[in-house]
């Protein structure tokens, strides 16, 4: 599988784009909130302020954390066997397997 297939087979389908993003924020969103809730909650004096202010932190967190699972996945399919196992999942388990790729490096 060459570069221009996994990006077809994977960033142009929008499943398997959204089960990734899914499952990485899902992943994210414990340290998050276990770290960015008081800050937000002490910081901020009203309540659409601490709103925005945790959705503001958590995109701009959660995008550079999605692309680098992508680039880390692309990056751990280095035998042509992975790749072609890889290819034969549902754009779902693929999905999650891309959004799971750095869940055991934090």
């Amino acid at each position: 599988m060459n570069d221009l297939n996994y990006f077809s087979k994977n960033l142009l389908n929008i499943q398997v784009v959204f089960h990734a993003c899914k499952k990485a924020f899902t992943n994210l969103l414990w340290p998050l909130c276990g770290i960015g809730l008081p800050i937000v909650y002490f910081a901020v004096d009203g309540l659409l302020q601490k709103f925005l202010l945790f959705i503001g932190v958590s995109l701009v967190v959660f995008i550079p954390y999605v692309t680098t699972c992508f680039i880390f996945h692309r990056l751990s399919l280095k035998t042509e066997e992975a790749k072609i196992k890889f290819c034969r999942l549902s754009p779902k388990e693929r999905g999650v397997s891309i959004g799971d790729e750095l869940s055991g490096w934090w």
